[in-house]
């Protein structure tokens, strides 16, 4: 298998995700030449509360909004894990599934959910893949006795510098976006299944919270992160 090197691998529970959380960041990593792949481990499909629509409907609906999301935001490569929504669980085989992927792609950045948001009602997917993207990312990364078997088909170690989480509710880290807002914006309005049902406001609110993200910055809009410095030994 060859190794593909990119600058980041941003790994979403569901469709959508990526863009609500960090499509400013993306847009402005694309602008500067650097090459970003997505990976969307559900199909969505369970992502309404409307009785007439059919899940295997609304799935194949949300993998085309991804796609022009994606489209928009300048990501040429997206990975479609097809996992049924509301249905991951933190398994070994799941948490392998994202180390092959760290290995293949060998990303300098890896971006997903924060797990911990919020500590009470949160969705399990978010929490199962947040986790099984964590643990990938160290120590299992780090310590190729566990996957002798990838070791065989050319996947090697492979040491991720920095893990940027969003939805976290602590953030050290931030991202000017002020250049790249409106780029988010059209890349959210591609999920349009998601974004109907938005309750009135969402787009002020969503411009609160990236302005408020960069208080106390030269820039005006921000998307901030939680930064989590990797251990670059076992």
């Amino acid at each position: 298998m060859e190794n593909q090197p990119v600058y980041a691998l941003a790994i979403s529970p569901h469709p959508f995700d990526n863009e609500w959380g960090m499509a400013g960041t993306v847009a402005r990593w694309k602008r500067e030449g650097k090459e970003v792949v997505y990976v969307i481990c559900t199909n969505g499909d369970k992502g309404s509360m409307d009785l007439k629509v059919a899940a295997r409907d609304l799935a194949k609906t949300r993998k085309q909004e991804q796609l022009e999301a994606a489209r928009v935001l300048g990501v040429k490569e997206t990975i479609f894990l097809d996992y049924p929504d509301l249905e991951l669980e933190y398994t070994p085989a799941f948490r392998k599934v994202m180390l092959a992927l760290i290995l293949k792609y060998r990303p300098e950045v890896v971006t997903t959910c924060d797990p911990h948001n919020s500590a009470f009602l949160s969705n399990p997917d978010h929490r199962a893949t947040a986790r099984a993207v964590l643990d990938a990312v160290w120590p299992y990364a780090l310590a190729p006795n566990t996957y002798r078997d990838l070791i065989d088909q050319g996947l090697k170690p492979h040491k991720v510098k920095q893990i940027l989480l969003w939805a976290s509710a602590q953030t050290n880290y931030k991202v000017d976006i002020t250049a790249t807002f409106e780029t988010k914006m059209a890349a959210i309005r591609c999920h349009q299944s998601q974004v109907k049902v938005l309750p009135e406001g969402w787009y002020e609110r969503l411009v609160e919270r990236n302005k408020a993200a960069a208080k106390g910055e030269s820039y005006e809009l921000a998307e901030a992160f939680q930064q989590v410095e990797v251990l670059q030994r076992l």
